[in-house]
């Protein structure tokens, strides 16, 4: 049989052993490729991780988080001081692998740590900078999410987690929502014929009044 691609194969109608077959001669190939690369990819994710890890943990130490004590120390400090160790000591080791002088492996090791530590650093320095512009609108709106949250508590507002009734009212009429606009939300009363609520917003996006239905 000539050559065909896996498609055309089963679109054919050819039996699924001869595809199978056709697929395991791929998955043959592709490993050997990858077996000769295998050097290549692990630089490449050593040198993606020393670069990236140091920027998330960077961020995430002051971009602002809606957690409690002890998810803030957990995930919040401890994780993203994980992160930034994790980067430099991938740095370490392939800026390790790459320089290391048998000669003088001792001097070479601390010239080596020293070097990735400020290499670290600064995309440390990085990350601490993209999270610093983020944190004041994330706080914002965790500040804004807490209060609407506060807001349909205290007027009995309840989500049900389905599609066709999405939220109950206070007096326990069925809602749908419809569409959310920079001012109001709009929901459709289920089982009332043109029947609509409103949940009203300020400029922030916090809820205000409802207004039941009308």
């Amino acid at each position: 049989m000539a050559k065909r691609s896996t498609l055309a194969l089963v679109a054919a109608g050819v039996g699924s052993a001869a595809v199978a077959g056709y697929g395991l001669s791929i998955g043959r190939d592709l490993w050997k490729t990858t077996k000769r690369s295998s050097a290549v990819i692990l630089v490449a994710v050593a040198l993606f991780g020393a670069v990236a890890l140091p920027v998330v943990g960077g961020r995430a130490l002051v971009r602002g988080h809606d957690r409690g004590p002890i998810a803030s120390l957990l995930v919040t400090f401890v994780g993203s001081i994980c992160l930034i160790l994790l980067g430099f000591g991938l740095a370490f080791c392939l800026l390790g692998y790459l320089t290391y002088d048998e000669t003088l492996p001792n001097a070479g090791l601390h010239a080596t740590a020293l070097v990735c530590a400020a290499i670290t650093a600064a995309f440390v320095a990085i990350g601490l900078m993209w999270g610093a512009a983020q944190r004041s609108s994330r706080l914002r709106t965790f500040a804004v999410s807490k209060a609407n949250q506060e807001f349909l508590d205290s007027i009995g507002f309840k989500e049900t987690g389905g599609e066709d009734i999405t939220h109950y009212d206070p007096s326990g009429q069925a809602l749908r929502l419809l569409e959310h606009h920079k001012d109001r939300l709009v929901f459709m009363a289920v089982g009332r014929r043109g029947k609509r609520a409103f949940i009203d917003l300020d400029e922030v996006g916090r809820m205000t009044v409802y207004t039941g239905i009308g």
